[in-house]
């Protein structure tokens, strides 16, 4: 099945605008000037449109997600001499997704409820969370999270990805959404680079 253009920018911006709830492929056909019966010719229902519209992207994006598992397991068993940048590796690849396929990642993370991709939020947040506390666990040299470091790790992890999509949502394609993003991740990153070197001076600290 392929797209038709005037198709996949009305959808998108309907998506977009609506989520997947509340979208209408009446919608959807009056924004692209067509008959809705001619929307039905290539889409049977919203659901399919709506997975042709995100899937090569998702899919893209899974690839990403798959490959920063397979670092933070390495991480687990190995022992690596720097967990932060194998993170940062993958960070650029999924926020160069996020760059080029803004409008997607949007729906996906802001406008998916109701779809078998209203988990991809909550999975990238644990998914942060997971790589956060590989470093702690490195830095610290234990087995487990203590109770403020489990909690200092899940407000992390959920402040990265919830302002990732406040992005996301309040912010078109171009100029001002990328520097935003790129503004975000360095505040981020300095942050996390912080408390890794408190961590590790309190370590220090500890044994001498």
């Amino acid at each position: 099945m392929s797209y038709r253009p005037m198709d996949y920018i009305a959808a998108l911006a309907e998506f977009n605008k609506e989520g997947y709830l509340k979208s209408s492929m009446r919608n959807i056909a009056g924004s692209a000037g067509v008959a809705i019966g001619n929307i039905y010719r290539y889409y049977k229902n919203k659901d399919e449109l709506f997975d042709e519209l995100v899937r090569p992207v998702y899919e893209r994006y899974e690839a990403n997600m798959a490959e920063m598992r397979q670092k933070i397991s390495f991480s687990y068993s190995n022992d690596p001499p720097d967990v932060l940048k194998y993170y940062s590796k993958i960070e650029a690849t999924l926020i160069d997704l996020f760059k080029t396929f803004t409008a997607e990642m949007t729906i996906v993370f802001n406008r998916s409820e109701g779809t078998k991709y209203a988990h991809a939020k909550p999975d990238l947040i644990k998914l942060s969370f997971s790589v956060i506390e590989s470093m702690i666990l490195k830095v610290r040299g234990n087995e487990s999270l203590s109770e403020y470091e489990t909690a200092l790790a899940r407000m992390l992890s959920s402040s990265l990805v919830e302002g990732l999509c406040l992005i996301l949502r309040d912010n078109k394609e171009g100029y001002t959404y990328k520097k935003l993003v790129d503004q975000l991740l360095s505040i981020y990153s300095t942050g996390l680079n912080s408390v890794i070197q408190q961590m590790q001076a309190s370590g220090r600290d500890q044994t001498q």
